[in-house]
């Protein structure tokens, strides 16, 4: 890529400044600086000053020559004072109205850049990601894909007397040498009544010959994550009540996914799992909302919950997963993340 062959994340920027009335934006978040530059950076070691002309970055020294090569439409600087380097070029520059996104800047940062004129804005770029173009919607599928794969790998490999952690590390040694680089979030690997917590920390239960099963889990490939729960019964005795809930949890599952499609409330999307469980009998035991925004992060907007007033857009990228949680007993959640596409809900976790 040359100096001039600017990315279309950029350029999509540089759309919403201008609709913002901004001749520059700040940018300090090490996600954002990815998606904008392709380029990745540790968290608070990299500051980025976008203007309708150019990107000024600053950052370490020890990135420079790394820098230079991949991402040569910035002119990159090192400076250990990287906000005020920031503020005094955007000064130097002329800039009469530079935004910020406050929702991603510390206390003591928010002050300095609004003492210097810099303005609060929402979070532009988080807007931008909310929408994935079709590059990043295959590499999210590929995230998925090594996750569906680790589930059907690790399945038949469990046994009475293993342990949560044992699970998990075999589930993240599949992910891990299968392309990807680290997870998306703390493996849950619950047993038993662990798995009527929904964020149940793994740890060194072990399972029993009857016994429920729950696995949340997902990886970071290509610098996207995917998202994917299943829940099943470990033996021959599968009690009723389980049994029941599996299958409300399921059509849940099944009726929310069919419920994603371009228009659609996130709030509805909501309603359509909730109202399959409340008329089963077990709303108070659904403690979350449907779903949440796939991308960069776990957990990105739009959000499919009540909180939400999103209207979901194809390229949402989204999880569907409903549960029902009894406490002391056992609980079930099964997930899958789908695409929005013009025709409906593509389901990516799968082969």
């Amino acid at each position: 890529m040359n100096k001039k062959q600017i990315p279309q994340k950029i350029t999509l920027l540089r759309k919403l400044m201008k609709k913002n009335g901004l001749d520059g934006f700040l940018v300090t978040d090490n996600l954002d600086q990815f998606y904008l530059g392709g380029f990745y950076f540790y968290p608070h070691e990299a500051v980025f000053l976008v203007t309708s002309k150019d990107i000024f970055c600053w950052t370490r020294e020890l990135y420079l020559t790394d820098v230079a090569v991949r991402a040569p439409f910035m002119t990159v600087s090192a400076d250990e004072d990287r906000l005020n380097a920031a503020v005094k070029q955007a000064k130097k520059c002329g800039l009469k109205k530079v935004g910020f996104d406050a929702a991603k800047e510390g206390y003591a940062a928010g002050r300095l850049l609004a003492k210097n004129g810099f303005v609060e804005c929402p979070s532009l770029i988080s807007q931008l990601r909310e929408v994935k173009d079709e590059s990043e919607v295959k590499i999210i599928r590929d995230a998925c894909r090594i996750a569906y794969n680790a589930y059907e790998y690790v399945k038949p490999l469990i046994k009475t007397g293993m342990t949560e952690l044992d699970v998990a590390a075999e589930l993240e040694k599949y992910m891990r040498t299968h392309g990807a680089t680290t997870t998306s979030f703390y493996t849950i690997v619950g047993f038993g009544e662990d798995c009527a917590n929904p964020h149940h920390v793994t740890g060194l239960r072990k399972l029993k010959a009857e016994d429920c099963i729950l696995m949340d889990f997902g990886c970071v490939y290509n610098g996207y994550c995917s998202d994917i729960t299943r829940s099943w019964w470990h033996g021959k005795k599968e009690p009723a009540e389980y049994k029941k809930i599996w299958q409300l949890v399921d059509k849940a599952r099944k009726a929310g996914i069919k419920a994603v499609k371009p228009g659609m409330a996130t709030r509805e999307v909501d309603n359509t799992a909730r109202n399959i469980i409340k008329a089963g009998g077990y709303g108070a035991y659904f403690t979350h909302g449907t779903g949440h925004g796939m991308g960069m992060e776990n957990h990105e907007t739009p959000y499919n919950n009540q909180e939400s007033d999103a209207v979901l857009v194809e390229g949402n990228i989204v999880t569907v997963e409903p549960g029902i949680y009894l406490p002391g007993k056992y609980g079930v959640r099964l997930e899958d993340t789908v695409a929005v596409s013009k025709t409906g809900a593509k389901i990516l976790t799968k082969k």
